[in-house]
């Protein structure tokens, strides 16, 4: 690792840095990395607490947005697969436009890979903490259960140390408890697919509308911008590639079946969510014994299913899944802050390791600030979920799709620059132009639907989401602009791949 190697680039060390280490090479096998992407995207955590945003506004025709979503999600596993063949680098998105389509786009992409990755970490922090309380809870006594912020707390710590201890030890349980989590939900689903409870739907793979005017074209495409963030996290196997064995033959067909595999399995889900808690009682999230009403709604289907057993069952795979998604999501934001840190795009601290553990520290020691004080806010302010999560998945939606549009771009252009022997029309130009057209409709989407949530404070969440988004990209660019004229050699680095011969 003390050589780095790039086409048109000449070679630097790893030690330029000022850190003297780099992340420790052939930690993670090709297993390890796919749980790693399995695990950013959530599966038991957006199938639990993830829907509830989504058929707020699509209603029973979420299952066609998580189709849509997977579509649009597996167009962008093809263009980050055909960029990490040649450009394996903890950086992911930064190192992958900055090749493509120029240095500055290159930082920025980077730059909104950051609140892409951090506002995941107090999504998880509440929902945990309200999934404890409910499942601690006694029957005749609601109020009774463990308090949301005390399970929140213990998550955002716990996982952070395990993430600080070091890559091997966070995949490692990730693997355990990424499978766990599958195999739970797949027997859960199976079972209500077969006991519905206002009767089987094809209507939920067309864009009908629903009650109070939900659904239709543009609440599908609401809900397929969030059910690109259940889906968001795929690409993570990308920021392991230092770090694991053969990257650049491991890492395209990874995060190919991590999107195949966990799309068929969030397709199930969906429906049977949404056909077991029944059609005619999704919402409003103002009426009791509907969907959206419900704090833990994939806890009341496992009651329903399987008695007070199931309470306790899938609240223990929950937690595993929380635990799992928390660790990823962590893991995910150290290395994105570490790569641009190493290269100088950073301030040079988020570049340093732990000489032990060979840990990002400071990234990781920021999220779980960050995931203790937002946390609190947010229930301060939008009360209990869904509509607390609103706000942070129209932000981390506007973050997640402009950047997967850059790097679709980037293919084209990496291609007929730098591997111009490599090109073909078909994975290098139309791919990724069909992969940007559609990623671009969904993203725009959000901005001409009025229709609000129910019972929402405020803002609706597409507009201060965008807001927040945008206002952090203006800050990138004006720090952009900072280093053109004070360290260009900083945007320079983001074209550098730091991964030797294999």
């Amino acid at each position: 690792m003390s050589t780095e190697h790039v086409a048109n680039a000449t070679p630097v060390t790893a030690s330029a840095t000022g850190s003297g280490v780099g992340l420790r090479p052939n930690a993670v096998g090709i297993i390890g990395v796919l749980l790693q992407a399995v695990a950013l995207m959530g599966p038991g955590v957006a199938v639990a607490f993830g829907y509830g945003p989504g058929i707020t506004y699509a209603r029973g025709s979420f299952p066609l947005a998580i189709a849509l979503a997977m579509v649009g999600s597996l167009l962008v596993a093809l263009n980050i697969g055909q960029l990490a063949a040649h450009l394996p680098s903890a950086g992911g998105s930064y190192s992958y436009v900055s090749n493509g389509l120029g240095r500055g786009l290159g930082f920025l992409a980077g730059w909104l890979s950051i609140p892409a990755y951090l506002v995941f970490l107090p999504l998880n922090v509440i929902a945990f903490g309200y999934a404890l309380n409910q499942a601690s809870a006694s029957p005749s006594d609601p109020s009774s259960g463990v308090p949301w912020w005390v399970g929140g707390v213990f998550l955002a710590v716990l996982m952070g140390l395990l993430t600080f201890f070091g890559v091997r030890i966070s995949v490692r349980l990730l693997v355990v408890l990424g499978t766990i989590e599958v195999l739970a939900f797949v027997v859960l689903s199976v079972f209500l697919v077969m006991n519905p409870a206002d009767g089987q739907s094809l209507q939920a793979f067309t864009p009908a509308t629903w009650d109070g005017g939900h659904g239709g074209i543009s609440g599908v495409l609401v809900g397929a911008v969030i059910g690109m963030l259940a889906f968001t996290g795929f690409e993570s196997a990308a920021l392991l590639a230092e770090e694991s064995k053969n990257p650049r033959r491991i890492i395209k067909p990874v995060l190919i079946s991590a999107v195949l595999l966990i799309g068929a399995f969030f397709v199930l889900t969906s429906y049977a969510g949404v056909a077991g808690y029944g059609f005619n009682h999704l919402g409003p999230s103002t009426q009791e014994g509907t969907y959206l009403h419900d704090e833990a709604p994939w806890i009341t289907l496992a009651i329903r299913a399987w008695g007070t057993s199931g309470k306790y069952l899938l609240g223990m795979v929950l937690f595993t899944s929380f635990a799992a998604n928390m660790a990823a999501g962590y893991t995910a934001l150290s290395r994105v802050a570490y790569a641009m840190g190493r290269a100088g795009a950073l301030p040079s601290a988020f570049g340093r390791l732990t000489r032990r553990f060979r840990t990002p520290w400071l990234a990781l020691l920021i999220g779980v600030i960050f995931a203790l004080l937002v946390a609190p806010w947010l229930v301060a302010v939008y009360n209990k979920p869904p509509n607390t999560f609103l706000l942070l998945v129209n932000t981390a939606g506007y973050s997640v799709l402009t950047i997967y549009i850059a790097v679709s771009l980037a293919v084209p252009f990496y291609y007929l620059r730098k591997q111009r022997s490599e090109f073909r029309v078909l994975p290098h130009l139309v791919v990724p132009l069909v992969g940007a057209l559609l990623l671009l409709v969904v993203l725009l989407s959000p901005l001409f639907t009025t229709l609000p949530p129910d019972n929402y404070p405020g803002i609706l969440p597409q507009y201060l989401g965008g807001a927040i988004a945008g206002g952090w990209l203006l800050v990138g660019i004006v720090w952009l602009l900072v280093l053109r004229l004070r360290n260009p050699g900083a945007l320079e680095a983001g074209e550098r791949i730091y991964v030797t011969g294999e």
